[in-house]
């Protein structure tokens, strides 16, 4: 067997322009897409990954929706290659997975542009019969745990992760198929430097032969632990801010391959269409301020929800005080739900 796949980081697609960006930052976004489409048919892949925050808001426009969903039917019969996805923070109103059939992502999986690997329908695939992977590819979006000690499963492959049409795909219960999980966490290399939800790969406890990640835009590239596990975020296409990171990072993708079980490996592809940062990030208003502000900035600016930041306060204080009072656990996931139905129904009173 052999399966290959192009892997990217988030895209954050959005028709404005993020304040540091010179040029028009949608149609760069779209050259980029279009430049891996033609990477993983140039290299035979059999589908292309993105894990996670396909849209820069939940609350995105109607054109901007029509804009994306027109590029991907037009890429869909060109290319022949299905998109893969999970659902990123962006994509969902404050990490509330209950609402994503009512968010511009879900309305792209239902018109089967993308691939919720969390709610894949195999029998939608275009894969012809001798086409179809053999590896065990599956995912687990954003939520309000990820990223916490009560996420720490969402790195595990478990029967529940696979929809009830997967197994057309390959019998999911042979420990002979290579195992390809995907999540949409702050997964990090080492620690950062100032306080911030993450997760060390080294902590991270999985079944999984292979973590594909996104969130983390900088990205680590490609990790193989000692244990054998291939970690891998080639970084985001999109480059929102211009910190010192997003100034010297190069934009890419990663083709991974997959011969057998434990015979596994990814290289990283540069973005030939990606133009230097220089000519499309602005440092002029940033350019005196300390790292640290540079990447709060960008995390602000990359959100464009109204009043994100106070729900995500709330849902800090309401773990805290369920810690505190030892209030049931079914107790903290209803209120933490109707945060998220509450910065829905904001963000439709808002458009």
């Amino acid at each position: 067997m052999v399966d290959k796949f192009i892997v990217t980081g988030d895209l954050h697609f959005r028709s404005e322009n993020p304040r540091s960006r010179k040029d028009n930052y949608r149609d760069a976004l779209l050259v980029k897409l279009y430049e891996v489409f033609l990477i993983a048919q140039e290299r035979r892949a059999k589908a292309i990954i993105i894990p996670g925050d396909i849209f820069d808001s939940s609350n995105v426009s109607l054109p901007t929706i029509i804009k994306l969903a027109s590029f991907l039917d037009d890429c869909k019969a060109k290319f022949a290659i299905d998109v893969l996805v999970i659902s990123g923070n962006h994509d969902l109103p404050a990490g509330n997975k209950g609402a994503i059939s009512r968010t511009p992502f879900g309305l792209l999986t239902e018109l089967e542009y993308i691939h919720d690997l969390e709610r894949l329908d195999a029998s939608r695939l275009m894969l012809l019969p001798t086409d179809m992977f053999e590896s065990s590819v599956t995912g687990c979006g954003f939520d309000y745990q990820t990223d916490t000690p009560d996420g720490a499963d969402q790195y595990m492959v478990t029967q529940s992760s696979f929809p009830e049409s997967y197994p057309r795909i390959h019998a999911l219960s042979s420990e002979d198929h290579p195992r390809i999980h995907v999540v949409h966490s702050m997964l990090l290399a080492a620690a950062p430097s100032f306080p911030m939800r993450h997760t060390l790969i080294d902590d991270v406890e999985t079944n999984a032969d292979i973590i594909i990640s996104g969130h983390y835009h900088d990205g680590f590239g490609i990790i193989r632990r000692k244990d054998g596990k291939l970690f891998i975020n080639p970084g985001a296409l999109c480059r929102l801010s211009a910190s010192q990171a997003e100034m010297s990072r190069t934009v890419q993708v990663a083709l991974l391959t997959v011969n057998s079980k434990t015979d596994f490996h990814a290289e990283l592809i540069p973005l030939q269409s990606a133009r230097p940062a220089e000519e499309v990030l602005d440092r002029e208003a940033i350019v005196e301020k300390k790292e640290h502000e540079n990447w709060l900035e960008s995390f602000f600016d990359s959100l464009q929800q109204e009043g994100e930041e106070k729900f995500l306060e709330v849902r800090e204080i309401i773990e805290k005080i369920a810690t505190l009072e030892n209030v049931p656990s079914g107790v903290k996931l209803e209120a933490l739900l109707r945060i998220g139905e509450a910065r829905e129904k904001l963000g439709r009173g808002a458009g």
